[in-house]
């Protein structure tokens, strides 16, 4: 029985430690903008997303859904890297200060001085500066990009909500570590905990390692000429922030493998009931 107990604690530890990995990766990496800017730069991602949305403007021009004109004017403005940098990178990071609270209120960032003249009629743009309220830009692009207090609510609420649930599975798991010491009898060797961080380890561990060569793969193959844009779009952004998730698992796995590994040679310390120890005095 004690042996069926400690196995289902180890099953349970592991059934935990993926959630906790991917609130990490949440809470440390997806709300960090510096993360998303680092990340999209050493993927080399604008320069790939220029020839994506460039392919897909013509793809309309050839089934006649945009007119040649329109489709210069977003060519030789908006869709050259340097803009989609600048748009990009300046929008993740409003967006999740706003969401983080390091920023009391919701902006979009729209170069009105970069993108081609007669794209925004100046008698919107004229009055408005680059970072526009979401009221503004509403009245830029019209119902469509209408966004309810309600949304940006719970944006704001992104980043509290993140905290809790990373604290809560860390609070977890440390319970579950705990449990395992409490089961061990005095004198044992540290053997459930250590097997559970163990296993753990190397199940991540091997993840990392296939989400890997995946994300590498995969990306090679949807930006493949024969690839649908949404295909090829997919292709470009997931690789850059799938492959630094997985590098961040692989570090942890690697802490707690190490840290396994050592509890297998510690003995929990015996504890001698009251009244043996008054004898002996």
């Amino acid at each position: 029985m004690k042996f069926l107990g400690k196995a289902f604690l180890v099953l349970v530890f592991i059934f935990l430690f993926i959630p906790f990995l991917f609130s990490t990766s949440f809470k440390f990496q997806f709300l960090s903008p510096e993360f998303w800017i680092a990340s999209l730069r050493a993927g080399a991602v604008y320069p790939k997303l220029e020839k994506v949305l460039k392919n897909g403007l013509q793809m309309q021009v050839k089934e006649g859904k945009t007119s040649a004109q329109e489709a210069k004017v977003f060519w030789t403005g908006v869709l050259s890297s340097g803009t989609l940098q600048d748009i990009i990178e300046k929008n993740l990071k409003l967006s999740l200060d706003f969401a983080t609270g390091r920023a009391k209120d919701r902006k979009f960032y729209i170069p009105f001085d970069k993108l081609p003249k007669g794209l925004v009629p100046a008698a919107l743009s004229g009055t408005l500066g680059n970072e526009i309220s979401p009221e503004q830009l509403t009245k830029l692009l019209g119902p469509q990009a209408q966004d309810s207090q309600f949304n940006n609510r719970n944006l704001a609420r992104t980043g509290t909500n993140a905290l809790v649930s990373w604290s809560v599975s860390l609070v977890v798991l440390l319970g579950v570590l705990l449990v395992m010491y409490l089961v061990t009898q005095g004198g044992k060797r540290l053997t459930t905990p250590g097997v559970g961080l163990i296993l753990s380890s190397v199940l991540v561990m091997a993840l990392s390692a296939l989400g890997t060569l995946w994300g590498r793969g995969a990306g090679q193959e949807m930006l493949a000429n024969e690839a649908e844009p949404a295909a090829q779009l997919l292709g470009t952004l997931g690789p850059p922030v799938i492959l630094p998730m997985f590098a961040l698992w692989r570090n942890i796995a690697l802490g707690t493998l190490v840290l396994g590994i050592a509890l297998l040679f510690v003995k929990k310390p015996v504890t001698l009931p009251k009244k043996a120890s008054l004898k002996k005095k």
